[in-house]
This record gives structure tokens, sequence and C-alpha cells, in this order.
């Protein structure tokens, strides 16, 4: 990702994360196709950009995870806003899923170059939606 001077960009999904998590089940419990899913103990492989597969230590947890269809942009509150519009209708589901020990999070890639003072804000209504439906929030700073 390349950065202009003063420009901030996000990447922004929503995971749910847990041990037993099983990626066909939570995509048959909520109806939404996930963007990247593995199981706990899955192989960890990638391909290099000269098409070399790189195996990796197997995953340590399991992972559903969908992602922000906003542009990389955008605001922060316009990327969790997108994804609460297509969460917030499935809340039972998620509270059963939190019930059951998973955990659910917001996880915020933050590119900022050049920045003189890099921030972000989030309005009072984004963050109770994300507290009601038991969501966390991290995020990696990149400057």
């Amino acid at each position: 990702m390349r950065l202009l001077d003063g420009l901030q960009k996000y990447c922004v999904s929503f995971r749910i994360i847990g041990d037993e998590l099983d990626p066909a089940e939570v995509t048959g419990l909520l109806h939404i196709i996930a963007d990247t899913s593995h199981r706990k103990g899955d192989m960890n492989t990638s391909v290099t950009k000269n098409g070399k597969e790189i195996v990796s230590a197997p995953f340590d947890r399991g992972v559903w995870a969908i992602c922000s269809k906003e542009d990389e942009c955008a605001t922060l509150n316009s990327h969790i806003d997108s994804l609460l519009t297509v969460l917030w209708p499935k809340k039972e589901c998620l509270s059963k899923l939190y019930e059951r020990g998973y955990t659910m999070d917001f996880f915020v890639g933050f590119f900022a170059h050049g920045c003189h003072q890099p921030g972000f804000e989030l309005d009072a209504g984004t963050m109770r939606k994300t507290g009601e439906l038991n969501i966390r929030f991290g995020m990696c700073f990149y400057t």
C-alpha cells in the first residue's frame, strides 16, 4: 500500500475467533460468507508474488472474518458502520456465539504517512452498537 504524505488509510475486518470455531457453522448461522476463515490446526500457507508457496506453522485458533468493502481512504467510522450494517440484523446469532465463548473484534490496520497528527473518531452510535454486540476493537498502526 503506497501512501502519499498526509494521507490516512484503513483496512478493517470483523472477526470471530475461538479454539473450537467451525467456520462453516458460523457461515450457516449468520448466512454471511466469510472473506477468510480457517479452523485451529489448519495448514497456514501463502503464495509469494513469484508463485512460491510458503508453509508456516498451523493456525493456533479458528477464525471467521469479513472485510469492510469501503474505500481504504474512507473514515474509520465509515468502515465500522458498513460492517455494523451487515452485522446488526444478526444481533441474536452474534450474542449466542459470544455466549459460547467466542471473541469478536474489529481488527483495524491504520496506515498513516507524513501526517502531523494522525488520528480518527468514532461517533457515539457506532460505539454503542459495537458495545451492544460485545465487539472488541483492535488496531495496528503503520507509519
